[in-house]
């Protein structure tokens, strides 16, 4: 499989813009056969050396718009947190399949779940700094179950990107997604921006029924875990596939 030529940009004009920012990179590793089962029967789980894992990332979305627009108030600037796995559709396409996207704007969330059909919720989510920690703090209020996450770090070593090849590279460098559309279809999304500047993170404290809540098993142990400060991102055209 071609795990770079999705990061290679699309001769297709964009149509939207946002910036992904104070990024909390969190994945835990799951057995493969648990995971199956939850993701559409057309795509297959994207395991590193056997391996499955889900992914939990807490961010803030900046200055989203679309292209020739200005940024609009409620939709522009507002915290996100996703749960996520890997998947790829016959053997090509190493995506991002949503098990849940909570985002702290209630028109964002809703837009998306009826435009592309993502399992967007309306959530509380608050992002703070204090005493060299960096926190999030997220409360789901809407359509689905009450869950939540709370997560404290502190950032440490110098950023850079992951290299290919890596367990780092093949969990942080994802420029599809895949979402239900109707019936065995699927809408297929890339996204745009340049390598993830990732840094290390340390005495990460952090809490979640997310995960639990959306039907994934249970997450035990330590996470791996990234920090990234952020990146610029074009949306270009979904498809039917």
């Amino acid at each position: 499989m071609d795990r770079l030529k999705p990061s290679i940009r699309p001769r297709t004009p964009h149509i939207g813009f946002q910036r992904w920012d104070k990024l909390l990179f969190l994945h835990w590793e799951l057995p493969a056969d648990a995971l199956r089962p939850l993701v559409h029967p057309r795509l297959e789980l994207d395991t590193f050396e056997g391996r499955a894992f889900v992914s939990i990332t807490p961010f803030t979305v900046r200055g989203a718009r679309l292209r020739g627009l200005p940024p609009l108030p409620a939709l522009s600037d507002f915290h996100e947190v996703n749960v996520r796995t890997y998947v790829h559709l016959g053997g090509e396409d190493p995506a991002v399949w949503f098990f849940s996207l909570d985002a702290a704007s209630a028109l964002a969330a809703a837009m998306a779940r009826a435009s592309l059909r993502l399992p967007y919720c309306y959530a509380r989510i608050s992002r703070g700094e204090a005493g060299g920690r960096l926190t999030y703090e997220a409360a789901r209020v809407l359509p689905a179950a009450p869950a939540g996450l709370s997560a404290s770090w502190r950032i440490a070593g110098e950023a850079a990107p992951a290299r290919p090849g890596t367990l780092e590279h093949f969990l942080a460098e994802r420029y599809l997604l895949f979402s239900r559309a109707f019936g065995r279809k699927l809408f297929r999304l890339q996204v745009h921006h340049g390598p993830w500047p990732l840094r290390r993170v340390e005495g990460l404290e952090v809490a979640q029924t997310l995960s639990t809540a959306d039907g994934v098993p249970p997450l035990r142990g330590s996470p791996l875990s990234q920090y990234s400060e952020g990146v610029d991102v074009d949306f270009f055209p979904p498809t039917l596939v």
